[in-house]
């Protein structure tokens, strides 16, 4: 049995050894999972994810010992990784259907990064993959363990006499602590950012929430989504009264052409659905000067491509009202762009924060222009869907809608149910105020959105109990839910996308909005179950501020190319700032720009010298750094010197 202090004075595994090209072909594969990984559950939006097995590589590496048997010393290692022959055989069998299960010898004898490819990841399986390795990994050691948890605490009181405590200080959405706690380490996790810090919160007591304390969170979820959808059927404005409910609006951006003084859609394209072959039609209205548009049924896809082209072609707004004069306009002279200087401004006019819809003397105009509908057939549980083109009784529902937010906005506001921040000018932020004119956060909402999503927070302000949980996957919806929701029309279905596809805020001509009865689905996630059960603490604070002393630092620090977080999530810290919930509301939301450390001059390297001696003062003698470098270009760190 392991002695208090055993290991003080030995190296660390990481130190000597460290099997790069398995463990990137493990990261690799983890990556490609894309939202079937762990954590996406709660903030896919969230981009910059390390590999739960690159951290888990990173950790056990600075707890186990290097000894005088490297061979040893690796094989124990890809034991504890699940990444020895055994392990993998097991994976493949895991993935690999019954008919070809006698099959997996043929497997095994592929690259390893092959196998991999095949395999279902470590963390997918039960703790029943390791069985075979604890006798090994005992033995070599000289532990008593069986299971991870136990591994971890016998090995942190062999190197500093007490269970280890991991600590990040540049957390993000929390894959490093998530991952610690997993293995059993006490846990610090902080940010400067309260999103990083809400997302973290999450993994430790969602993810790892017990099983009765899941059951009552999906309780809450169920409960928040039942009474948003009953007051939106009060107000009758998702269904058409004979027994269809929409399940996405379609909108585009509408301008007035100098040229010929009509009212214009913007439409890249007029393919509203390609596995149905359904196009939308520019109707002429001359009495009006405006174009009726009509869903129209193409009789195969050659009909649908000829007829596909929309009115912004290379930047110019194209159309022709009689079928022959085709008048072509930029929309650069449309919104009136022009140069001060070295600054690239417009003539659109900025909204202000009683804003929520164009005014009718704006350039830029939105309009709704089709709606598709489902409803559940007869017998069974399909659905029939039909693409139809707005009508009275839609343009009636429309302005009911509209008229709902005008009269809550103000009073919603002041309450923090939506937002009155302003966008703060930025190099991701500029985007939505130089080409729409948007000047506040809930500029980038549709009325239909800013109702649901209205509703939804005032619910979740006044739940008793799970305020907290709620309010993660209230942050899922609104990545789903803005003007910035690309709609479409792939080859088998049709599909509004989330807001952050990239880390952008990307302004569109056209867009879809999904009715709450479809986008209440992001309220109803269930993220991946793992009982955590030690302790684990989260605190949102500049890295250099740390106070708490910690055993071994794991971090991936921001940098000059890294994602601009202290700009885009102000999109959901302006939902959240007025009144989070209790656990959350002692963090400071606000995304405090000016002390992000970011870059690559002269400040970035003095903070990142401050962040780091905090570390290197909280920690003992024996403690461990590491440090993920995922830079493009590595000529930063060497001017970094961090004093000893």
């Amino acid at each position: 049995m392991l002695k208090p202090f055993e290991w003080q004075d030995k190296p660390a595994l990481i130190e000597h050894l460290f099997p790069v090209q398995k463990i990137s072909a493990e990261s690799f594969k983890e990556q490609s999972a894309v939202q079937s990984k762990m954590l996406t559950a709660l903030g896919s939006y969230w981009k910059g994810r390390k590999p739960l097995t690159l951290n888990k590589a990173c950790i056990l590496g600075t707890l186990l010992p290097a000894t005088d048997n490297p061979l040893k010393d690796l094989e124990v290692f890809e034991l504890l990784m699940g990444m020895d022959t055994q392990s993998m055989e097991k994976r493949l069998a895991a993935s690999l259907p019954n008919s070809k299960i006698d099959q997996v010898g043929e497997y095994l004898v592929l690259p390893y990064n092959e196998q991999v490819r095949q395999a279902k990841r470590p963390e997918e399986l039960s703790e029943t993959l390791f069985s075979h390795a604890w006798n090994k990994v005992n033995a070599h050691l000289g532990t008593s363990a069986i299971s991870f948890p136990e591994l971890v605490e016998q090995m942190g009181i062999a190197r500093f006499g007490h269970r280890p405590r991991v600590a990040d200080v540049f957390s993000g959405s929390g894959q490093i602590p998530f991952e610690a706690a997993r293995l059993g380490c006490d846990v610090y996790a902080s940010d400067l950012n309260p999103i990083a810090c809400m997302l973290t919160w999450g993994n430790f007591n969602i993810v790892g929430a017990s099983n009765d304390k899941r059951i009552e969170i999906e309780k809450a979820q169920k409960a928040l989504v039942k009474k948003v959808q009953a007051e939106i059927d009060e107000l009758e404005i998702e269904t058409d009264g004979n027994g269809w409910r929409a399940k996405a609006f379609l909108y585009c951006v509408e301008v007035f052409c100098p040229e010929s003084k009509w009212m214009v859609p913007v439409l890249p394209t007029l393919i509203i659905s390609a596995s149905k072959y359904l196009v939308v039609k520019l109707i002429p209205l001359p009495s009006e000067k405006k174009y009726h548009i009509e869903v129209i049924q193409c009789k195969d896809s050659a009909e649908m491509h000829a007829l596909s082209i929309g009115t912004i072609q290379n930047g110019e707004l194209v159309h022709s009202p009689d079928g022959n004069t085709i008048f072509r306009t930029k929309i650069s002279t449309i919104r009136g762009d022009y140069k001060e200087g070295k600054e690239n401004k417009n003539r659109l006019r900025l909204w202000d924060k009683s804003d929520f819809i164009p005014r009718a003397d704006d350039i830029l105009q939105e309009r709704l222009y089709c709606i598709q509908w489902m409803k559940q057939k007869s017998q069974g549980t399909q659905f029939d869907y039909q693409f139809r083109s707005i009508s009275a009784e839609d343009i009636a529902r429309e302005q009911k809608v509209i008229d709902f937010v005008g009269t809550h906005l103000a009073e919603w506001q002041e309450k923090g149910f939506i937002p009155d921040m302003v966008i703060e000018a930025g190099a991701k932020t500029d985007e939505p105020i130089r080409t729409r004119g948007w000047t506040h956060w809930h500029h980038l909402f549709n009325a239909r959105q800013l109702l649901m999503l209205g509703l939804t927070k005032s619910i979740i302000h006044s739940a008793d109990n799970n305020a907290e949980s709620l309010s993660l996957f209230f942050g899922r919806l609104l990545d789903w839910s803005t003007k910035l929701c690309r709609y479409g029309t792939g080859a088998s279905r049709e599909s509004i996308a989330q807001t952050f596809y990239n880390q952008a805020l990307n302004t569109l001509y056209t867009y879809g909005v999904r009715p709450f009865s479809f986008a209440s689905t992001y309220l109803l996630e269930a993220p991946y179950k793992f009982r955590l059960k030690n302790n684990t603490i989260v605190k949102s604070h500049p890295a250099q501020d740390l106070e708490i002393e910690n055993d071994i630092y794991i971090t991936d620090p921001p940098y000059g190319d890294a994602v601009k977080y202290e700009e885009i999530t102000e999109f959901f810290i302006a939902w959240l700032r007025k009144n989070p919930p209790a656990e959350f509301a002692h963090w400071t939301w606000d995304s405090r720009r000016s002390l992000a450390i970011k870059g690559e001059d002269e400040g970035f390297r003095q903070g990142m010298i401050a962040a780091y001696r905090k570390m290197a003062e909280k920690m003992p003698d024996n403690g461990i750094q590491v440090l993920m470098f995922t830079h493009q270009s590595g000529s930063i760190w060497p001017t970094v010197r961090i004093p000893s």
